[in-house]
């Protein structure tokens, strides 16, 4: 991800700033949308684990 610092940020432009800001908005979007898929894969995975009961 990004290690910025309050002087980085200080020392960045008006475009500089909008710019950063956009990719991490992008970023969280992204890792949001990951999350959302792997929290659905996981209910999928423990709904087929129970379907198959108990292991003989």
């Amino acid at each position: 991800m990004f290690k910025v610092t309050k002087d980085d940020l200080a020392r960045k432009s008006n475009a500089q700033l909008l710019g950063l800001f956009n990719q991490v908005s992008l970023g969280l979007r992204i890792l949001n949308a990951k999350r959302s898929l792997a929290q659905s894969l996981l209910v999928l995975i423990q709904q087929e684990v129970a379907k198959r009961g108990p292991a003989p």
